[in-house]
């Protein structure tokens, strides 16, 4: 009879027993394990990136300061006013009246209410305002609904010179006795005319005060037909000319930013339309005064008083990240005729001399290394840039077999016409790269360096170096050009600082 199965060992089920748990307890250990370091581990967190922009514009209230004259009136009674505000007039031109008596102020409102109201009007009056509406209409549109107001001067500006026309009609009709008790006040210069006081009218650049600037102190008297004005009161001012000021407070710090200008843009109550003016700094107890003079727009902003006023500086556009998400970053730059060029693949390597297989910092090592070096195997442990320079080449002889020759693949950071930008991690500090001539050799310790300002793009997992070129740094942002190396919805690593080039971030 054969012997079967001769070679197999029967174990007892105590010894299956055993090696079952171990087996199960090495798996569970190695899961523990990997849950707690995940656990610990600090999350790395991403940022996408976006495009925005940054401004150092310079937003303000500017107060308006024109050259206005106030007409008084000798008499107090009821206002009547023929010019419509803002309206230009000549000279010796009639612009109101006053009623001493009130006669021709209830006249009018009685004729108004009367059946023969509708006769103040002729029907030319009615069709040229009916005629302005039907334009209005037609034109219409939720897009051009602030034409609106364009739309409301336009009207009241007619109805007050039809409504002036009437006055005067039914004070020529009252004859002498009428015209015994009113005074017609005429504008001592041409110029535009406008209905309102509020103790500016005086005031100048140089002295407004920082008290002047507080709106809620602000009192506007608005003047129109019907108001009772005592004798000496102010009726309507006069704009003489176009030549005006507008004056802003601005901060120390703002007016350094546009003390090298010799002009500058603004523009004036959020208008699209830039205004460009030459401008005057006026330095008064502890607030700084901008001064720009302008020659037309005035009778724009002829019943205004405040306006906002934008400065207009430097404008930057990019892409918006955190500054938490950039990093410094020292690299070498390698002489772009130190690296073959005869390579058909896109990959920059070099050639060195390598004397350590593994990165060793130990001190004792680096020190009892030099004690043993000598020029002839051109050993240099603990290079620095101050003791090997370019003028430590030495020509090294060194058999193509050996094997401390090494060829080392670079990562490029950035290029320009004399240097590759590469990463120091791919080299030794005791490593001597090959020169151009390609049998002598220059300590690694000596090259050149620079400092790359970077992020950590992490659009496959692995946090890659990228440069960025920064246009604008403001406050916890940072505007970076949108260029090849980053674009718009990239994802990069938000706290730089929580990684290392080339880390898996999963």
């Amino acid at each position: 009879m054969s012997k079967k199965n001769s070679n197999i060992i029967k174990l007892n089920r105590r010894a299956r027993f055993n090696s079952t748990i171990i087996i199960f307890a090495i798996i569970l250990i190695y899961v523990v394990a990997s849950i707690i370091i995940s656990i610990s581990k600090e999350p790395i967190t991403t940022y996408k990136v976006g495009s925005s922009n940054i401004n150092n514009n310079i937003t303000c209230t500017g107060i308006a300061l024109r050259n206005e004259i106030e007409i008084s009136s000798s008499k107090s009674g009821y206002m009547i006013y023929f010019v419509h505000d803002g309206d230009k007039t000549k000279k010796n031109s009639a612009v109101c009246t006053v009623d001493e008596t009130g006669n021709v102020i209830t006249a009018i409102k009685e004729a108004g209410e009367s059946d023969e109201g509708n006769e103040l009007f002729t029907d030319a009056d009615y069709a040229h305002i009916r005629s302005t509406i039907d334009t209005y209409k037609s034109s219409y549109s939720d897009v051009t609904f602030s034409n609106i107001y364009n739309f409301k001067s336009d009207i009241e500006s007619k109805v007050m010179e039809l409504s002036s026309e009437v006055m005067m009609q039914q004070i020529n009709a009252g004859g002498a006795s009428v015209s015994s008790t009113l005074q017609t006040i005429k504008a001592t210069e041409s110029g535009v005319i406008t209905y309102y006081t509020d103790g500016y009218e005086k005031k100048t650049p140089e002295t407004l005060s920082e008290d002047d600037f507080n709106q809620a102190n602000y009192k506007k008297n608005s003047l129109k037909s019907g108001d009772i004005l005592d004798s000496g009161s102010t009726v309507f001012k006069i704009v003489s000319d176009e030549n005006w000021n507008i004056v802003c407070q601005i901060t120390k710090e703002q007016a350094k930013a546009i003390s090298e200008e010799e002009r500058v843009r603004f523009t004036i109550n959020n208008s699209p339309n830039e205004v460009s003016s030459t401008f005057s700094l006026i330095e008064k107890d502890n607030s700084t005064f901008l001064v720009l003079p302008l020659s037309k727009y005035m009778v724009d902003y002829i019943d205004e008083r405040f306006l906002n006023i934008e400065i207009i500086l430097n404008r930057f556009e990019g892409l918006k990240i955190p500054n938490s998400a950039l990093i410094d970053k020292e690299v070498y730059k390698i002489p772009k005729s130190y690296v073959p060029e005869n390579e058909k693949s896109s990959t920059k390597t070099v050639r060195v001399i390598r004397y350590e297989d593994e990165k060793k910092h130990s001190k004792d090592k680096a020190k009892k290394s030099l004690d043993t070096a000598t020029i002839n195997d051109a050993t240099l442990l603990d290079a620095s840039p101050i003791d090997a320079t370019e003028t430590d080449t030495k020509v090294i002889k060194t058999p193509e077999g050996d094997g401390r020759n090494k060829k080392v693949e670079l990562i490029v950071y950035k290029t320009d016409e004399q240097y590759y930008y590469v990463d120091k991690d791919a080299f030794y500090d005791t490593d001597q790269i090959y020169t151009n001539s390609g049998d002598s050799t220059i300590p690694v310790m000596s090259l050149e360096r620079a400092n790359l300002k970077g992020v950590y793009l992490a659009n496959t997992g692995v946090a890659n170096f990228i440069e960025v070129t920064i246009v604008k740094t403001q406050d916890e942002f940072t505007i970076v050009k949108n260029d090849e190396n980053l674009k718009e919805f990239d994802n990069i690593v938000l706290d730089a600082e929580q990684v290392r080039d080339n880390q898996s971030l999963y």
